[in-house]
């Protein structure tokens, strides 16, 4: 049996692997115990990076869906001259939809991007450099980001609704000051409300010394565990 090659950890890296193993690793032998978790880690985090796109696209499905309901609600409401009063609080309904439909997006893009940056780092020990490779024939060929433009459109969207419930709100209520504040308030305290309730922050989650984000940080989550005594 031939000599097994020894893989050295980058020094970069070293952190890293100390809390993904729980235990310091500066390198590892070829087949070894160690060699086969960053295999099946990285064989994971290819399969996760996949099932969320997967969601992506879904969750984007179901929300245009949601969007083609609301719209045709709206356009039948607010031509109807017997319902078009109701006409702001359908939009109010899509306002609070489209901000839904951008937080999303952000959290689909973020867990995406989340796997592969450890296909990053463990690809290099595995497969070497594969995924961080691309090829281009000039530096003028376009590399547009389809969940960029996606969230792109969730924000247009998003205006489209406001904008129709400012226009609806003028043309129904005919500045009848109830129905008028009413629709207003309500207006404002969905978007504030769904607005704070949709921002997640990562400093919500980590310490005050990890909030250095010139690198790209990492944690891992403390498990706790106690046994149950009926």
């Amino acid at each position: 049996m031939g000599k097994k090659t020894s893989v050295k950890i980058l020094n970069e890296d070293i952190d890293f692997f100390k809390s993904f193993f729980g235990e310091k690793i500066e390198s590892f032998e070829e087949d070894s115990r160690t060699h086969k978790m960053l295999h099946l880690a990285l064989d994971k985090a290819h399969d996760i990076r996949k099932f969320e796109i997967e969601l992506y696209w879904k969750r984007a499905t179901y929300f245009f869906a949601f969007f083609t309901v609301i719209t045709a609600a709206f356009g039948y409401l607010f031509t109807s001259e017997k319902y078009s009063l109701f006409a702001p609080g359908v939009s109010i309904i899509g306002i609070v939809l489209s901000i839904c439909f951008i937080y999303v997006n952000k959290g689909s893009k973020y867990w995406q991007c989340n796997w592969e940056y450890l296909i990053d780092k463990l690809e290099v020990y595995i497969t070497g450099n594969l995924y961080k490779v691309y090829f281009f024939k000039s530096t003028d060929d376009q590399r547009p980001s389809v969940s960029d433009i996606n969230l792109l459109i969730s924000y247009t969207i998003c205006s489209i609704w406001h904008l129709m419930f400012f226009i609806s709100l003028y043309m129904t209520t005919h500045w009848q000051l109830i129905t008028f504040w009413f629709y207003l308030i309500s207006y404002s305290i969905s978007s504030i409300y769904i607005l704070f309730s949709c921002r997640k922050y990562i400093s919500s989650i980590i310490t005050k010394e990890q909030k250095d984000l010139s690198v790209r940080n990492f944690r891992f989550r403390t498990p706790v565990y106690k046994k149950y005594h009926e």
